[in-house]
């Protein structure tokens, strides 16, 4: 039976996000069950898994992660932290024995279809467009080693939960570029409405989105 020194048993926890390999988001864990999970998993040098919490269960498919770097601790126990995602995992069966949620789970490998590069350039020039309009910057985005493109494009704009677990859920990199080439599309698209709507608001006070 799994147990835990078995390493494919791991914490979980359930959020109303979802969490891709490579993104770094800020939590504030506060339940005395997840502050368990924290220090459990500090101490043990373990990863644990970010599941989307979804009608009362879980998504069958996360994202282990560790936790990065704590930024504070409070008088009361709770603690602002940062976790990083490491790579999309398979919740196979719950466990117990702990404080907090647990499963045994295994990693899911991409299929190994060679990526298409002219897809690719698309979504890096997609995004570098929709950084300028957004920000006025022009950066590539940053690819961590190991990580694939689409990931780390995606965990570097705003995107819905479903779109993500989408991405998550999905084995082949090309795939998930044409993904968020769409994704990038309409953002952009969002972006381009917004700034004629303000520089029209400037003129007259006066704006029609269509």
């Amino acid at each position: 039976m799994p147990g835990p020194s078995d390493p494919s048993d791991l914490g979980l926890f359930p959020l109303g996000l979802v969490l891709l390999p490579g993104e770094r988001i800020p939590l504030h864990v506060f339940e005395p069950r997840y502050r368990q999970l924290y220090a459990d998993c500090v101490l043990e040098d373990r990863p644990f898994a970010v599941v989307q919490a979804v009608d009362g269960g879980i998504a069958r498919v996360g994202c282990s992660a560790r936790f990065a770097m704590l930024g504070r601790r409070f008088a009361d126990g709770r603690m602002n932290v940062t976790v990083i995602g490491l790579e999309p995992v398979e919740v196979l069966e719950e466990t117990s024995g702990r404080l907090y949620f647990s499963a045994r789970v295994r990693p899911l490998q991409d299929d190994p279809a060679e990526v298409d590069e002219a897809r690719a350039a698309r979504v890096r020039e997609l995004f570098a467009r929709l950084a300028r309009e957004v920000t006025g910057a022009d950066d590539p985005p940053e690819v961590p080693d190991d990580v694939p493109l689409s990931y780390a494009v995606a965990g570097a704009v705003e995107l819905e939960p479903a779109a993500k677990q989408e991405l998550l859920e999905l084995r082949v990199e090309n795939e998930r570029l044409d993904r968020v080439e769409g994704l990038l599309t309409v953002a952009l698209e969002g972006a381009d409405r917004a700034r004629v709507a303000s520089e029209r608001a400037k003129t007259n006070g006066r704006v029609t989105l269509s």
